[in-house]
Formats: structure tokens, sequence, C-alpha cells
């Protein structure tokens, strides 16, 4: 009797440590970079969902399982990072094309200043004749050439500061231009330390 409750005892301890240790195995707790084997598959646990995958972020080929955050965060920085390629290159395109914008528009200018300092001599000869006139008729001509003038000058400065505006408006596109470069590696590496964090083993 005595051996048969023996038996029984080990029996029952066996069992007992099979019960125990079998979940304590198969209990895998799930988080970022927790290694597993099929490629697209997803679970559910207390703290989200999660899919085996490769980590974007890296160039390993290990599957392991992320976060779906993890990986929007990180396929987000990786598209990022290649459209900011694209995008600076456009840019740096752009400069040259900006230049001889500010150039012709320079060159316009000088034109224009020219004009405006011809029908200023002009102006000032025909106030000088009309000072002098000695009859009505020639008085009502130089008068008539006073008011063309000056409103040719007036036509020519509005078209200077026209100019003026274009080329500050160019200048400041260049600015842009050449600062944009800089800007969007600065938005990667921020976008990209999002996502590593998003992406942190064990979260």
């Amino acid at each position: 009797m005595f051996r048969k409750i023996a038996s029984l005892s080990v029996a029952l301890i066996v069992a007992g440590g099979v019960m125990i240790a079998v979940p304590a195995d198969a209990a895998v707790k799930i988080s970022n970079g927790v290694a597993c084997k099929k490629s697209g598959q997803t679970t559910k646990t207390s703290l989200g969902s999660y899919r085996c995958s490769t980590n974007p972020l890296t160039t390993s080929k290990k599957l392991t399982w992320l976060s779906i955050d993890c990986l929007a965060a990180a396929n987000g920085a990786v598209k990022a990072a290649s459209d900011a390629v694209v995008t600076a290159a456009k840019f740096k395109d752009q400069i040259p094309v900006i230049e001889l914008g500010i150039a012709a528009q320079n060159l316009k200018m000088k034109e224009i200043q020219a004009k405006i300092d011809d029908s200023t001599e002009r102006l000032a000869g025909a106030n000088l004749k009309l000072a002098e006139a000695k009859t009505p008729a020639a008085e009502r001509v130089l008068e008539t050439a006073v008011r063309s003038w000056t409103s040719a000058i007036r036509a020519y400065g509005s078209e200077l500061r026209r100019l003026e505006l274009e080329v500050r408006k160019l200048e400041s596109a260049k600015l842009t231009a050449q600062s944009k470069p800089a800007e969007l590696s600065a938005n990667i590496k921020d976008t990209r330390a999002t996502a590593r964090l998003i992406c942190t083993r064990g979260l």
C-alpha cells in the first residue's frame, strides 16, 4: 500500500512539473525585437498588435515581432528619407534657374532706371523751356511735354518697383532652395529617432 502511495506521489509530482514547465516554456512574451518565424504573422497582446517582420530601420533580414505602430513609424521614416533625396535634388536644380531669373530682372531694372534718368532729364529741360516760353502756344506745347514726361517717370518708377519685388521673391526662393537640404536632413533625423524610440526592443 505504501509503495502504491509513493508511486502515485511521484507520478503527481512529475505531472505537476510538466504542467508547470510547459506553460513557462510556451509563454514567450511578445514585444519589439523578439524573434519570430513566419513573416506577416500577426498577434495581439495586452500592449497592442504585432507583426512578424524585418525591421525597416536596419539592414538585418532577421524576423522579429514589431508593433504595428513601430512598423508604421519605421516605414514612414524610410519613405521620408527616400522622398527627401528627390526633393533636395529638385531644389538644387532650381537654384541655377532662379539665378538666371534674378540676372534677367536686374538687367531689366537697369534698362528701366536708364529710361527714368533720361525722362527726368527731359522733364527738367521741358520745365526750363516752359519757364522761358514767350507765347501761349509754346506754353501749351511745353506743358503737354511736362505732363508726358512726368507720367512716363511715374510709369517707369512703378515698373521698377515691380521688378525689385520680383527680385526679392526670387532671392527668397533661392535662399529656400539652398537651405532646404539641411532642413530635410534635420527632419529625417528627427523622424528616424522617433521611429527608433517607438521600435525600442521590449516595447
